[in-house]
């Protein structure tokens, strides 16, 4: 269990890294964590960790009104899971700040600038993914937007990759609505929001053959 709970926490840290490195591109945040991206934009006073407890907290909620009588009482240890990633992404955007150079500030044409920012939404990507393999490898507890989707498709039967396409696209739109409203363009919500939403799956699917390490790391003592 030790080193389950271990690999748990490092990929939880490694997806917070992935946060951070797509918060510096400023391409647009993935679809679960824009709506945190935008209001930390907006209300400045809370970091973007705390709406990332705030927002995940609600969906916390949302399960239980959901499940109803059905209710799981285990789920609220959700709420542990999301206050170590909302503290972790605090951390890795502040070490973001402090040593990954913004794009804009570099002396670099337009086109390079650009350039620079795919380049961190790429590896935005290749550590989103990572951290998730990491992070389901020991079967633990979901974060709530996995919970979420998990909970809206057993309820209305429907298959999970679809509940999280229309997850995805409605927390998008939420996002996009209140950036539109407040900063009158797209902020947080861009062309990165569509890559990332596809790009990390595939690049999952790239660590796959990890994924048999990972499960003799945890198993391999209890096996002998």
């Amino acid at each position: 269990m030790g080193k389950r709970i271990l690999l748990y926490c490092v990929g939880l840290f490694i997806m917070a890294m992935g946060v951070s490195f797509s918060g510096a591109a400023d391409l647009g945040m993935s679809p679960v964590n824009s709506i945190p991206y935008v209001l930390s934009e907006i209300f400045t006073f809370l970091s973007m960790g705390t709406w990332i407890i705030i927002i995940f907290s609600l969906y916390i909620v949302i399960q239980f009104l959901i499940l109803g009588r059905d209710l799981q009482p285990w789920r609220v240890l959700q709420l542990v899971c999301t206050t170590l990633f909302g503290y972790f992404t605090d951390f890795t955007n502040m070490l973001a700040d402090r040593f990954l150079p913004a794009p804009e500030t570099l002396n670099l044409s337009a086109a390079g600038i650009y350039g620079v920012r795919l380049v961190y939404l790429v590896i935005s990507m290749a550590l989103i993914a990572l951290g998730i393999l990491f992070y389901l490898a020991p079967d633990l507890i979901s974060l709530p937007g996995e919970g979420i989707m998990q909970v809206i498709s057993e309820k209305c039967n429907q298959p999970l990759p679809v509940v999280k396409m229309c997850f995805d696209c409605t927390v998008s739109i939420i996002a996009l609505v209140i950036s539109l409203v407040y900063f009158r363009q797209f902020h947080g919500i861009r062309e990165g929001t569509v890559i990332v939403a596809i790009g990390v799956g595939k690049i999952l699917s790239l660590y796959a053959p990890l994924k048999p390490t990972l499960h003799r790391f945890m198993y391999a003592a209890k096996a002998e």
